[in-house]
């Protein structure tokens, strides 16, 4: 039975959430005829990550749904200012064209609404909640898409599912399972190429981050493709840990989505890319008995089982419990749901031995 979105989520609380929306009628989102939706669909999860109090740590567009991992952070809209709440609206409502595309709001309506303190006010709530973070999403997009087929109607499935993650491995870890999915759909064969994914935004920073710092440290190349020959997820010690590699992307850095939680080690961007290369080869090629050695170091610092941890990225409905997490954190969330207990999904990812946190 499905659980009300006001017993999974405490709107006055950070916590991180795997929301899943799925089209009505196996439509399509994106894919054939309708490929060019993928931009639409990242166009509006970076405009609402831009305005509201939620960060995006990791999303995939897929061809007839759509995941998205985020972290939530009510506590920032109390320091922004009437004007700010009223442009960050605009952002993520924007007024639609003829065409179904999105139009910018005036300048005088956005000062409209900042002189408006009950609107402001109103804003200020609705712009902390992921309800409506979702919503910004799904209604343009659901707009602009019945408008591309020339029908009217339902476009999204009901409402989106929200999974809370309560703690650091469960967020690492549902990041994971959302960038390697299309591998696991067999939509491409490693994570660079898996377009319209977090994984390959990030790669694609690091990359031109290294190729830039090739240029600054190294004499000139010898031949046009020698500032290309960096290491995809290499670790190269602290220097390449800095904020640097993820400073221009829209998506919040590791960093973010590492100590969000704040009860486990932060790994690396180097080291997250490493667990999802790593462990895509394998769901990529369906080995399930070979378990590459390079993860045994990152899942013992997250205190997960090597060998459950792939079981769960070949286990496609692993994230779509009542919540994830392990045992402390679910009897936790158990309590404070008013539940008995919460299910395991986790095929034993946790093992025997976690440490309750």
């Amino acid at each position: 039975m499905p659980i009300a979105r006001k017993h999974q989520v405490d709107e006055a609380l950070p916590s991180c959430f795997h929301c899943i929306s799925r089209c009505v009628r196996r439509a399509y989102l994106c894919g054939d005829a309708a490929e060019h939706r993928r931009d639409w669909v990242r166009d509006r999860i970076r405009a609402a990550a831009a305005s509201f109090a939620v960060d995006v740590l990791a999303y995939a567009v897929m061809s007839n749904h759509l995941h998205i991992v985020v972290s939530t952070e009510p506590s920032r809209v109390t320091a922004w200012t009437a004007r700010e709440v009223a442009e960050r609206w605009a952002v993520a409502h924007p007024r639609t064209g003829a065409d179904g595309a999105p139009v910018p709001w005036s300048d005088a309506a956005i000062a409209a609404n900042a002189n408006d303190g009950a609107w402001v006010a109103k804003a200020r709530l609705r712009l902390r909640s992921l309800s409506w973070f979702m919503k910004s999403i799904k209604e343009g997009l659901a707009r602009r898409a019945n408008r591309d087929d020339g029908c009217t109607g339902h476009f999204w499935e009901g409402r989106f599912r929200s999974v809370p993650l309560l703690d650091q491995a469960a967020v690492i870890a549902c990041m994971a399972y959302v960038d390697l999915n299309p591998m696991r759909a067999a939509c491409a064969e490693r994570p660079e190429t898996s377009n319209f994914t977090s994984v390959q935004d990030r790669i694609q920073a690091r990359q031109a981050h290294q190729r830039d710092r090739v240029r600054r440290t190294a004499p000139p190349p010898t031949s046009p493709s020698s500032a290309e020959l960096v290491p995809l997820v290499h670790a190269e010690g602290p220097a390449a840990h800095e904020a640097g590699p993820e400073a221009g992307l829209w998506i919040a850095p590791i960093a973010a989505a590492t100590v969000s939680l704040g009860n486990m080690p932060v790994i690396t961007l180097d080291e997250y890319l490493t667990l999802v290369d790593e462990t895509g080869r394998v769901v990529r090629g369906g080995k399930r008995g070979v378990i590459p050695q390079r993860l045994a170091p990152i899942l013992e610092r997250l205190h997960l089982d090597l060998s459950a941890w792939m079981e769960l990225m070949h286990h496609a409905g692993a994230f779509h419990g009542s919540a994830f997490g392990n045992v402390a954190a679910r009897a936790r969330e158990a309590v404070r749901r008013g539940a008995r207990w919460i299910v395991d999904v986790t095929c034993g990812l946790y093992g025997t031995t976690h440490p309750a946190t």
